[in-house]
């Protein structure tokens, strides 16, 4: 429990006749995994928003400061930085801070989940990845902006 709250995580099927136009928007996937990257990307592809990919903490946190991504797909098991540690830095960024996080990970523990989320994930995604809980975990963030 985060603050003796429960967060329940709605799963909605992903309209694919959706008409909004998300090529404006840009989304960084943080994941040291080749595969991984290339799935979440495959994913995206029918969102058409523009995709960045990091590899490790360190460049992702470089990435979130100079390119400004509007939603990060986050690792938490990564190199240099883990994912827990880029998140901390970002949300303690007041130039960073509303940047939408969803944590994507095999790290599933309801511990996991509550750290993610204490710490200012906007969502918590398991591995393997169900497209249409990412399609529609990413496009509602974009939906606020």
């Amino acid at each position: 429990m985060v603050g003796n709250q429960i967060r329940a995580i709605k799963i909605v099927k992903w309209n694919m006749d959706n008409n909004k136009d998300y090529s404006k928007y840009t989304v960084l996937i943080v994941d040291d995994i080749p595969i991984n990257i290339i799935l979440l990307k495959t994913m995206l592809a029918r969102t058409n928003v523009r995709i960045l990919t990091a590899i490790n903490g360190q460049e992702a946190l470089d990435t979130v400061r100079d390119l400004r991504p509007h939603v990060v797909l986050l690792d938490i098991q990564i190199p240099i930085m883990d994912g827990w540690e880029v998140l901390k830095e970002i949300k303690a960024d007041p130039e960073l801070k509303e940047t939408a996080v969803i944590i994507v990970s095999a790290y599933t523990s309801s511990e996991d989940i509550e750290q993610s989320m204490k710490l200012g994930a906007s969502g918590f995604i398991k591995k393997p990845v169900i497209m249409d809980l990412l399609l529609s975990s990413v496009t509602a963030e974009l939906d606020k902006i």
